[in-house]
Order: structure tokens, then C-alpha cells, then sequence
């Protein structure tokens, strides 16, 4: 790679500048940003920085990241698409269903290039371990699934005022259903092509913020597969990532704190309890190993997963916000 982009200098912008960085010490590496001000890491990493997008577009890239709010992703992305280079987008990608449409038709006359999405917890080799039973069916016919995801707003970003981040507003892709959606795109990746059954969205707690702080969803499988449950909230005061799986053969009970276990009629299995394989941080470093391999055709690494099924999770999970903001 002799060149990227990263748009977006927030927290996980700085995450992909640090890892082409490390990945890619040749590479010249360039950030554009709202603002024209220096930026001291970026600096010290041997980024050109830009806030003209124009100028930043016409450049010579081999790959571009998008790590902007879901909100602004809107205002670049179809440029980006009809521009023809390699692209890694985060997630979610958008945060309106009609912008869901716009990138699809976008993608419709793309030319040919790797276009990823950026649900890092598919490269989570605790996941991955769970995807591949659940696949084998190991678990025989599944029944149910419930994937949970809580936090305190307050204390996830410490040093910043969580009143003024886009996690609190609604208008700037904030709102569980859209910050936390991990989950819907792990029960999708788990269980294929799932259809919103029931959803109820609404703000429960004193915190100040003009999103939804809970958030309920049933999806299913019309092909079949098992009744999926997922549980949002930015109140819980203890951080919780759990995630279980029901069918007639055996059942598994993954956890972010560092627990996956098969249960079966003869006792309880662990699978992984090492760091690693629960080591969030080092999924970005093998999201971006995906991304490269795949432009190089290098076919040795699994592909990453593309555009077109991010914005497959993105719409459900916008679904779910909107029909459950008005029920």
C-alpha cells in the first residue's frame, strides 16, 4: 500500500491512522478532517492532514477509510463509491433508511474495488469460533437467541462531556439501536437474513441526552432459525456484552469479560477463555489485515465483509429505531 485516506479524526479515525501506521510504515498516509488545525499525533505519524474535501478526493489513494459520524457518512460516501477506490467504512454506515437506498443505487454502477464494512466484532475470534458451531449446527435446531449489550453512557467516553458526543442525539446517528449495533449485525452473521418482528425504542433514564437510552428487538428468520432477542441500554451501571444461543443439541453462552461455553446434556465446555480471543482492539488490526488482502487478491484471508451487507445490518437496525420510536 503506498497511500490512504482516513476521514475522521475522532477516537476510532485516530484507531485506523494508528493501524495503517504500524501496518503499512511505507505508506504516505493523509486525514481529512471538518477543521484546518494541526494535529500533533497525526504529525507525529507522517500524515498530511486536509480539510478541503475536493483536494482530498483527487488524490492518488489506494484505500480510504471513513470514520466520521454514521451522520455525515451520507455527505462523501457516494463520492468515494463512484470514485473507484478501496474502501473501508465504519459502522453503521449511514443513519436514515433513505440514505440506505442512495448507497445501494450508488453501488449499483460502482466500478469494480473492495468496498468493507466496518462490524468489527466479526473479527473476534470468540465469535468466530461460535459462528463456525452455529454454522456446522452443532447446536442442532436452534430455538432462540438473545443478544445483550449495556453501558454507562457517562463513563464510556470519560473524557468527554457524553451530553455533547453524537451518542446523544438522535439527529447525529446517536440512540442504542445505532451505537450499539454490534448485536444486530452479529445475529444477522449468526443466523442469515433476519426480518424486524416486534421493536420498542424510548429514553428510560435521567441522563440528558435527546436518543434513545433502551431499546427492545424480536427478528427473525423467515427461512427458519430461531427467535432472536436483542437488548440495548446506556444505563447500566456495569458494562455488560452477553450473548446466548438455545437449540435442541446444545446451547452456548458467550461473554465479553472472557467466556464462551458450549452447554451440553453432558456438562458445560469452555471453548475460549483466553485474552485474545476476546481482544476488541486487535479486531481494527485484523479488519484492516482483510481489507489489504482483498485488494491485493490475495485469497488466503477470509474477505471482509462487504458494503452492500453493512448497510443490510444498518437498515435493520434503523427499522428497529424508527418503528420503535413509534410505537
Amino acid at each position: 500500500m503506498k497511500s490512504a485516506l482516513v476521514i475522521g479524526l475522532g477516537s476510532i479515525g485516530r484507531r485506523h491512522l494508528r493501524n495503517l501506521a504500524a501496518r503499512f510504515p511505507e505508506a504516505q498516509l493523509h486525514v481529512l478532517r471538518h477543521r484546518a488545525a494541526p494535529d500533533e499525533e497525526a504529525t507525529a505519524l507522517g500524515a498530511i492532514l486536509h480539510s478541503d474535501p475536493d483536494i482530498a478526493l483527487a488524490l492518488d489513494l489506494d484505500l480510504v477509510v471513513l470514520a466520521t459520524p454514521s451522520a455525515n457518512h451520507i455527505d462523501l460516501l457516494p463520492r468515494l463509491i463512484a470514485k473507484g477506490c478501496h474502501l473501508l467504512v465504519e459502522k453503521p454506515i449511514v443513519a436514515e433508511q433513505t440514505d440506505c437506498t442512495s448507497i445501494l443505487r450508488a453501488l449499483e454502477t460502482a466500478p469494480p474495488a473492495v468496498r468493507a464494512s466496518g462490524f468489527n466484532f466479526r473479527y473476534l475470534p470468540s465469535l468466530q469460533r461460535a459462528h463456525a458451531l452455529i454454522q456446522e449446527g452443532a447446536l442442532g435446531h436452534l430455538a432462540r437467541a438473545s443478544l445483550t449489550a449495556g453501558l454507562w453512557l457517562p463513563d464510556w467516553r470519560p473524557d468527554q462531556d457524553y451530553t455533547a458526543g453524537y451518542s446523544a442525539d438522535a439527529t447525529r446517528g446517536g440512540g442504542v439501536e445505532l451505537d450499539l449495533v454490534h448485536e444486530i449485525d452479529v445475529a444477522r452473521w449468526f443466523f442469515g437474513d433476519l426480518e424486524l418482528n416486534y421493536a420498542r425504542g424510548a429514553h428510560q433514564s435521567s441522563l440528558d441526552i435527546r436518543a434513545n437510552d433502551t431499546a427492545l428487538a424480536v427478528l427473525s428468520n423467515p427461512q427458519g432459525g430461531p427467535f432472536v432477542q436483542i437488548a440495548l441500554d446506556y444505563i447500566s451501571r456495569q458494562r455488560v456484552r452477553h450473548y446466548e444461543v438455545v437449540g435442541d443439541a446444545a446451547g452456548l453462552d458467550w461473554d465479553l469479560a472472557g467466556k464462551l461455553t458450549q452447554l451440553t446434556p453432558n456438562g458445560s465446555v469452555a471453548l475460549s477463555t483466553g485474552p485474545a480471543d476476546f481482544d476488541v482492539a486487535q479486531t481494527y488490526m485484523s479488519m484492516l489485515d482483510s481489507v489489504a488482502a482483498a485488494m491485493t487478491g490475495d485469497t488466503s484471508v477470509p474477505p471482509p465483509q462487504s458494503l452492500a451487507d453493512g448497510i443490510a445490518s444498518t437498515h435493520l437496525a434503523l427499522q428497529a429505531r424508527d418503528e420503535g420510536s413509534n410505537t
